[in-house]
């Protein structure tokens, strides 16, 4: 690859940066080239010289997304240091990534975008997260404990993760409704013993 073959990959990865806000703002189909523009700074003739369209552009910023947040959850159920109920919690507040300050009509429109422009961009992250998952709820025990297995599990949590993301709940509240998920698949967490409870 030439260092201009470079300089133009890294200039297309910014758009694509730059364009997701403005999709999750506005949706894909409201979204303009001068809009797109506007936010990469850019003319809407010098946007042209990078992408032909608009959808070039959402794939471009979708394949940025799914692989910022495949790397993201892998990092947070990976580290060690912290119990798996905060890691899993952490993942799936990855998983929302920018999505969570999206309005529900315009993020059920990017989802549906992201079906049908990107599956097998969709069809990746959700296979890499679901083994990610199920290999954290193995080394949990919640097979043994539910008697379904890490992988069925992993993909019951994805969907309700899924589901969170269309209800009509303030973002911040979003990370409840993910808890009450994880109580179900690993049990309620252990409590510690208070000093009434020492003999």
């Amino acid at each position: 690859m030439t260092g201009k073959d470079e300089r133009e990959l890294s200039r297309g990865e910014e758009i694509a940066d730059a364009a997701v806000p403005v999709f999750l703002r506005y949706g894909l189909r409201k979204t303009s080239m001068d809009d797109l523009a506007a936010a990469a700074g850019l003319s809407r003739q010098g946007l042209y010289l990078h992408f032909r369209n608009k959808q070039q552009i959402f794939h471009a910023a979708l394949q940025r997304v799914v692989a910022r947040t495949q790397a993201t959850v892998a990092q947070e159920l990976a580290r060690a240091d912290r119990p798996a109920r905060e890691r899993l919690l952490s993942a799936f507040t990855a998983l929302h990534g920018p999505a969570a300050t999206a309005t529900s009509e315009g993020l059920n429109e990017l989802l549906t975008a992201a079906h049908t422009v990107g599956d097998s961009l969709m069809r990746d992250l959700e296979r890499s997260v679901v083994d990610a998952l199920a290999a954290v709820l193995h080394a949990e025990g919640a097979p043994e404990r539910t008697g379904i297995s890490a992988e069925d599990l992993a993909w019951q949590m994805l969907a309700i993760a899924a589901g969170v993301k269309h209800l009509t709940v303030p973002p911040e509240d979003r990370p409840r409704h993910i808890q009450v998920a994880i109580t179900l698949v690993l049990g309620p967490p252990e409590q510690t013993p208070s000093r009434l409870d020492t003999p």
